[in-house]
């Protein structure tokens, strides 16, 4: 009965809820009824994944087969306007692969996704990148495609999403043609071979509104510059290896809505811009720092923390606790609701940032105002109940005036009995906030042959004389 009413509907939206499936699964509609046997010839949108077609020898060949039937078979009156084409470890003819992309390449195409692992290099065909329809263009695997030099003109005036992994060509060209790009995610690779590959200027479009940019092509010599002056930029993800000297310039972000940095350096000289960077996001709601970035700010590259006006949330990975990089930080961070902080220490990072001195000031001897005011959630991931940890637990419990949650993760490598007296010393700290809940979470709850619940209700029975209402326990 349900298949009779859905059959009653036209093609138009059938059609619709065709093009949601991989194209071989609505192909494969055609064997339920006289009605479905021609639906599918009018989509508009095709998903076609060589995935599909590989168990067994000869699967290449039948895949071609399958997608030429598909573009012979379908009806020429409905133009194609998304197409998405996913072949990896593809070794037929590149000419294949362009006949495929003449027939799909028109004036109604607006969204195109090409993810091609060819053992051949092949020359896109210049109507893609000068199509004045698309509005959508994502390239990856990249390394197919050096092709962009060829061209004398790369113009796409409606594309405002573009994805691109690339490997051993400039991007510059491809960006310069697209005047109203706003979404970007640009990933330059290294070569497999293990060389660098040395890329000297990449400029984002100014139009940009999101930018995620991955950037691993940094060499061992000269200096690389990345402009990004992108004024109306409202989402960054920026991770950076600069294994050199490397020079980024930006403008301000006044626009701002959520920024991540990972930067990764061989040393701080290397990655001096970042302190301007932070102050160019000072305008931000969301800021997440990756502990490379974080290492900028403990190394003295900066005397000055930047006040951040607008900052709600906080995520912070450190290499190392420190309570007077936490407090500043705090400071300047006027109406914060929601921190993170998670410690990585590792072998290697705590050996190194002992033998360092911390450039950090000394913090104002004021409550923060966001302390006292807006914080509302703290969360401690990798707790191991140092002494500095414990003073900054104690100073937002017991100052965190409207705090209504916090939770803290327990280090796996503690052992039971740490865990019990961790449970019991933060649980009976007096709390400034009469709604603040306290939640722990044990990562390695079973030890010693005890499961889960006995665990918890043992955990209970520390805590006498405290309101369990206001104590969380997850095993």
């Amino acid at each position: 009965m349900n298949m009779d009413r859905i059959s009653l509907l036209p093609n138009s939206i059938l059609c619709d809820i065709l093009s949601y499936l991989p194209t071989k699964e609505a192909v494969s509609t055609s064997i339920l009824s006289r009605r479905w046997r021609h639906v599918w010839k009018e989509l508009q949108v095709l998903d076609i994944d060589d995935t599909t077609s590989r168990p067994g020898p000869g699967w290449e060949a039948r895949f071609v087969s399958y997608v030429n039937a598909i573009l012979a078979r379908r009806n020429a009156d409905f133009p194609i306007q998304k197409f998405r084409l996913s072949c990896y470890e593809y070794s037929e003819s590149s000419l294949t692969i362009l006949t495929w992309l003449d027939a799909v390449i028109g004036p109604y195409l607006q969204e195109l996704y090409l993810c091609l692992d060819l053992v051949c290099e092949i020359d896109l065909p210049e109507a893609m990148l000068t199509s004045p329809s698309l509005k959508s263009l994502a390239l990856k695997h990249g390394d197919y495609i050096d092709c962009y030099r060829r061209f004398p003109n790369v113009y796409l005036p409606s594309l405002k999403n573009l994805e691109l992994d690339t490997l051993c060509v400039d991007p510059s060209k491809l960006l310069s043609g697209c005047p109203v790009l706003e979404n970007l995610m640009l990933i330059v690779l290294n070569d497999p071979c293990g060389s660098y590959v040395y890329i000297p200027t990449i400029q984002m479009p100014r139009t940009l509104k999101s930018l995620i940019f991955e950037d691993n092509s940094t060499v061992d010599n000269g200096i690389s510059h990345r402009v990004i002056d992108t004024p109306s930029l409202e989402y960054l993800y920026m991770k950076i290896i600069a294994k050199s000297k490397l020079q980024v310039s930006f403008s301000d972000f006044p626009n701002m809505v959520e920024a991540h940095l990972h930067i990764h350096h061989g040393r701080v000289e290397h990655v001096l811009w970042v302190p301007e960077l932070l102050l160019a996001l000072r305008e931000t709601k969301l800021l997440a720092l990756k502990h490379c970035a974080t290492e900028c700010l403990f190394n003295g590259v900066t005397s000055e923390f930047p006040e951040f006006p607008r900052l709600l949330n906080l995520e912070l990975d450190v290499p190392c606790f420190n309570t007077d990089f936490l407090l500043n930080f705090l400071h300047n961070c006027h109406v914060l609701e929601g921190l993170v902080v998670h410690v990585l220490k590792s072998v290697v990072h705590c050996e190194y940032f002992h033998r360092i001195e911390f450039f950090v000031p000394a913090p104002p001897t004021m409550v923060s105002n966001c302390v006292t005011s807006h914080l509302k959630s703290f969360e401690f991931r990798e707790y191991e109940n140092s002494a500095d940890e414990r003073e900054f637990i104690e100073y937002l419990l017991q100052r965190g005036l409207v705090l209504k949650r916090v939770t803290i993760h327990l280090n796996s490598y503690l052992d039971q009995e740490t865990k019990y007296d961790i449970v019991k010393e933060l649980s009976a700290i007096p709390r400034g906030s009469t709604t603040c809940q306290l939640n722990f979470i044990d990562q390695n709850p079973v030890e010693h042959g005890m499961n889960s619940h006995s665990l918890y209700f043992l955990y209970c029975s520390l805590l006498k004389g405290v309101d369990k209402k206001m104590i969380i326990l997850e095993p």
